[in-house]
């Protein structure tokens, strides 16, 4: 009885945590943990346990303050964003992602790790030159309504 009872709730824990991965997928306002402007649109998907961020659009201020989506020809400063995939090798562990993110403005690579926040229906992305996650920032993304 208490093999069966531990079975059931291994499962259903295993269950609840694929839930939280599953609902980091789709589009995410990159949100600039410096400044707070909103910065760029990823689009996170998955292929056979592989997830993928690539950044589809970039966006900036108009006149007014308010964010619009850059159209190409882009800046020379950002010609090579739209496209890139921020995360490399990033795989699901029992309620986050982790893996390699990739810094389009640096161009460099870190230890990454992503958790999603219910409550506020967010993302947080780790970026870190260790493994433990100690040196390195964070950002909040926002999800595309």
């Amino acid at each position: 009885m208490k093999k069966l009872l531990f079975l059931l709730l291994f499962v259903a824990t295993a269950t609840l945590s694929q839930a939280q991965v599953n609902k980091m997928l789709g589009q995410w306002y990159t949100i600039d943990d410096k400044t707070g402007e909103q910065r760029s649109c990823v689009n996170i998907t998955e292929k056979n346990g592989v997830y993928y961020g690539e950044v589809i659009a970039i966006y900036d201020k108009d006149a007014n303050g308010n964010y619009r989506e850059m159209k190409s020809p882009y800046p020379k400063e950002w010609e090579h964003v739209v496209g890139t995939q921020l995360f490399v090798d990033m795989k699901a562990g029992s309620d986050h992602l982790k893996g390699k993110v990739y810094d389009p403005e640096s161009q460099k690579t870190y230890h990454g790790k992503v958790t999603y926040k219910a409550k506020t229906d967010e993302l947080v992305l780790r970026g870190s030159l260790d493994k433990a996650g100690l040196l390195g920032r964070s950002q909040t993304w926002k999800r595309k309504k």
